[in-house]
């Protein structure tokens, strides 16, 4: 709290330093907005004229166009949480007809809809982490929500860059759920569908509850709360069923019930939960898990399991965080607790559990080998999105940031180092992406460490079945290797510095099963650049990082 009016009081100082900026053309869609003279609140929504130049992809969009890509009303308000102390402020829309009623209209390639967010990176100095997150989240197969970047004129004055996206919401092309409707009270029909989400309750008036277990070993009050975020006409006998329902799925993760008829995965879509990781992972989300977490469940005759996502507010990400450890490239997120013990909002105990589910872990490495060789994960395919956002708000930024001064100024909540131009925000996301890669390849969860780092190519090695443990690491000057072997034969280690280069091997006689291998690092050359060892066994292998503890 104390980190928070700190920020009030240096964004009063920023404040200080905007310039006035004007738009006459673009590359990017301009979206205009005149309330008429009416104030913007929180709640309730105001109507405004809106409207969007957009003359299609690659072409300009000129402020006295006339040929409008939407041209027509809106409900405009504040919204988030944190993020409305800034001076840049995010606003939730919805399309009215003139008479203020709820109207779908087709923007941009979203499907038809009404409701949409003007989100506005204030803190967040690439401007590409919200939609860096949605595109990977799509890549994978979760629902996220589309977006496109505009610049935004709000009665007659220039506002900046904003990311237009779409709202979470049950809806063709977005939560793809069924429509419960208040007279579906039993059967199938009570089962889905629903979203439901953990978080600080900003802006939820339909109703919560608590969870039974706590999520702190410290303070046993600690529980997570899930706010009821659809149906939004909700009833009694719905509110009551999605809560025994999660309650349910917390008693079986809490007993440890790992049974694949019975336990947790009767409740539990466990493939959308490790792809909601991985997203959260590469991020190293601070919020991430126990604030602005969503989860959906449709009809049981559907599926009917409870999914994680969709994915949101990615703005506290990838370094941009000095606390809770959020700035450094080690360590896991679902690992919140043990950090910042003392925080209120704690990550629910379930990812705990499940990262102790032996099933869990072998889906998640395989969903992980998976994305990094093939899928969303490959970190040329990750630099390629950013090469293309770098593109496409090139010329934006400029004028977003003669708009709002923060360029080499602190924002709550950046960390170290704080760089003076965008381009270098732009090129810190590359490098600290690239360095969590290498270390979630290297610590990613799982029975041995079955998924290792190559040190000599820096790529996931899928080891075959063959399967190493090294323990203590960190090491004095012995270690023991525990190893799981397919199949008899003449095992090879080495190691090596950390550039990869080979310090040392010898041979190891493996027997089908589990094997278990003393060395004594003391009576070996070198022994203070030793950083990885690698077994290989008949054209498999796998790789351990080494850690000295000095």
């Amino acid at each position: 709290m104390k980190k928070l009016y700190l920020s009030i009081v240096l964004i009063i100082s920023i404040l200080q330093h905007i310039s006035a900026q004007t738009l006459s053309t673009s590359n990017l869609p301009i979206v205009i907005i005149n309330t008429d003279g009416q104030i913007i609140r929180d709640e309730p929504k105001t109507k405004v004229k809106m409207q969007i130049i957009y003359n299609g992809k690659g072409k300009r969009n000129n402020i006295t166009d006339k040929n409008f890509h939407f041209d027509g009303f809106a409900g405009i308000e504040y919204r988030g949480s944190s993020s409305q102390m800034f001076p840049k402020k995010p606003f939730g829309l919805e399309l009215w007809d003139e008479k203020g009623i709820e109207k779908d209209a087709n923007i941009f390639d979203f499907p038809k809809e009404s409701d949409f967010i003007l989100f506005a990176s204030y803190n967040e100095k690439s401007l590409m982490h919200n939609v860096l997150s949605m595109k990977l989240g799509r890549e994978m197969g979760l629902y996220a929500s589309r977006t496109q970047y505009v610049e935004v004129v709000l009665n007659g004055s220039y506002e900046g860059v904003y990311v237009f996206m779409e709202k979470i919401k049950e809806a063709k092309g977005r939560v793809e759920i069924s429509d419960l409707k208040e007279t579906d009270i039993k059967s199938d029909d009570l089962t889905g569908g629903y979203i439901v989400k953990i978080d600080k309750g900003t802006g939820s008036n339909l109703g919560s509850w608590q969870s039974k277990y706590s999520n702190s070993q410290i303070n046993p009050n600690i529980k997570s709360t899930f706010y009821y975020e659809y149906p939004k006409n909700i009833n009694t006998t719905q509110k009551a069923y999605i809560k025994t329902y999660i309650d349910s799925l917390e008693t079986a993760l809490f007993i440890n019930d790992y049974d694949e008829k019975k336990g947790y995965r009767k409740f539990l879509h466990t493939n959308s939960f490790i792809k909601y990781l991985f997203i959260n992972e590469l991020a190293k989300n601070v919020d991430g898990y126990r604030i602005s977490t969503y989860m959906y469940k449709d009809r049981n005759s559907k599926g009917g399991k409870l999914k994680a996502g969709p994915p949101w507010d990615y703005d506290i990400t990838y370094g941009n965080a000095n606390y809770c450890d959020g700035n450094n490239v080690a360590g896991f997120a679902y690992n919140f607790n043990s950090v910042c013990s003392n925080d209120f909002w704690q990550v629910p105990f379930w990812w705990d559990k499940m990262i102790k589910d032996p099933t869990f872990v072998q889906e998640l490495r395989e969903d992980y080998i998976f994305q990094r060789k093939k899928g969303a994960l490959q970190k040329d395919r990750i630099f390629a999105h950013i090469d293309s956002m770098y593109a496409e708000i090139q010329e934006g930024q400029a004028r977003n940031y003669q708009k709002w001064r923060t360029l080499g100024v602190y924002v709550w909540p950046q960390s170290n180092p704080i760089s003076t131009t965008w381009e270098g925000e732009v090129a810190e996301l590359r490098s600290w992406i690239e360095r969590r890669l290498i270390w979630l390849d290297q610590n990613m969860p799982g029975v041995y460490g079955n998924l290792s780092l190559d040190p000599l190519s820096n790529e996931p090695i899928d080891n075959q079945g063959l399967k190493m443990n090294v323990f203590p690491n960190p090491f004095i000057d012995k270690v023991t290797v525990q190893v799981y072997s397919p199949k008899n034969g003449n095992g090879e280690i080495y190691f090596y510095d950390q550039k990869g280069v080979l310090q040392h091997q010898f041979s190891e006689n493996l027997k089908e099963g589990e094997n278990t291998i003393e060395i004594n690092i003391s009576n070996k050359q070198s022994i203070n650049s030793f950083k990885y060892m690698k077994l290989e066994l008949g054209g498999m292998k796998v790789v351990k990082k080494l850690i000295q503890d000095l």
